[in-house]
């Protein structure tokens, strides 16, 4: 098994705005980067992200950096509110240490009490992914956020590329601590819930939100808008294999309420959907624009805005491990602080401009 590790010792009527609306929105204020905007009629993330960027993919920069401001559904804004919009360059270094390769061992040494140890896996740019510059983007708040930890155990963060050996038995045996990437499922809806969130919700304990990923639903730009998730009800429904499917769950969108497709590549619900294989596609707005763009199918999808979801990304750590609580307070106090200094946004927004660069040309 190849690892690869990190390691560090310090280291007033509100207007509903939706996110790809076709509305022509107010030109009366125009958008600049470093400044705070203030929503018009018929604005949109996207349409802001435009003008500030001269890219409406980049609403997902805008969006975290007003999180808390709008709220759990992107796709909904309030004219009036007002927004901070970032610029995009001026990147600050990040204070995480390098990527060291080590050799790894069939058999995993037993844990060292005196060290938190990290399960990664890879694969998922720009989340997790060992190919890039600090092993992606919740690999490098982990660190970071681990380096500035209020308690200063040492830590070690190795990819683990089986993801499906992450929560079982690695995390639950205690041989690894946590395990990053993992989305946190409404487990206030557990009965709603698959088998597999299911054990999720019953077996860990979650470290405070490590991103915020919108999560979209897909149709042909030729139909209709959806707006409610009761219209996707007896569609083909299109996620990709080892996905999670949660998200669908809470809406009922699940077997056999619809019908599932879970092909292995993402670019495959996209081709599908054109053909007309399948009615939806389900999938984080992100890894959306790549896929469409390399199926070149961009102009002939809609992204049905008023479903849009917001998902937290977290690490888990196991309910039993014995130092659990200890450490998950030691984990979120570095989350917290990086937060508060404005470093956490400046990684996010680096690795969101390098994703969207690499993946639109």
């Amino acid at each position: 098994m190849k690892t690869i590790a990190l390691s560090a010792t310090t280291c007033g009527a509100a207007m509903a705005a939706a996110l790809f609306s076709t509305a022509t929105p107010a030109a009366a204020q125009s958008v600049q980067c470093g400044a705070t905007y203030t929503v018009q009629p018929g604005d949109s993330l996207s349409k802001i992200a435009a003008e500030a960027y001269d890219d409406a993919s980049a609403f997902q920069i805008i969006y975290s950096a007003n999180a808390d401001t709008v709220g759990p559904n992107p796709g909904v804004i309030s004219v009036g509110m007002r927004l901070d919009v970032p610029c995009l360059g001026n990147t600050v270094a990040s204070t995480a240490a390098a990527l060291t390769e080590e050799v790894g061992v069939e058999r995993l040494p037993f844990p060292d009490t005196r060290q938190i140890r990290v399960a990664q896996g890879s694969n998922w740019a720009p989340f997790a992914n060992e190919a890039q510059a600090q092993g992606g983007m919740i690999t490098e708040i982990a660190n970071v956020a681990l380096a500035n930890s209020a308690g200063g155990t040492p830590y070690k963060i190795d990819f683990i590329n089986d993801w499906g050996a992450h929560l079982t038995p690695l995390v639950t045996d205690h041989a690894y601590d946590f395990s990053l990437s993992w989305f946190k499922p409404n487990c206030d809806q557990i009965a709603r819930l698959g088998e597999d969130s299911q054990f999720r919700c019953n077996n860990f304990n979650w470290t405070e939100p490590m991103f915020e990923q919108v999560f979209g639903y897909y149709t042909r730009a030729s139909e209709p808008e959806v707006t409610e998730y009761s219209q996707l009800l007896g569609k083909v429904v299109c996620r990709p294999s080892g996905y999670a499917t949660f998200q669908l769950e809470e809406n009922d969108l699940k077997e056999p309420n619809v019908t599932w497709v879970r092909p292995s590549d993402p670019n495959e619900c996209f081709t599908g959907l054109v053909a007309g294989d399948v009615d939806v596609v389900a999938l984080a707005v992100d890894t959306a624009d790549g896929a469409m763009v390399e199926t070149g199918t961009t102009d002939q999808i809609r992204l049905n805005d008023r479903l849009a979801q917001v998902l937290t990304i977290h690490g888990v750590i196991s309910k039993n491990n014995p130092q659990g609580a200890q450490m998950l307070e030691e984990f979120n106090s570095g989350l917290i602080a990086i937060k508060e200094t404005g470093e956490w946004f400046e990684i996010v927004r680096r690795h969101l401009t390098e994703f969207r660069a690499m993946t639109q040309g």
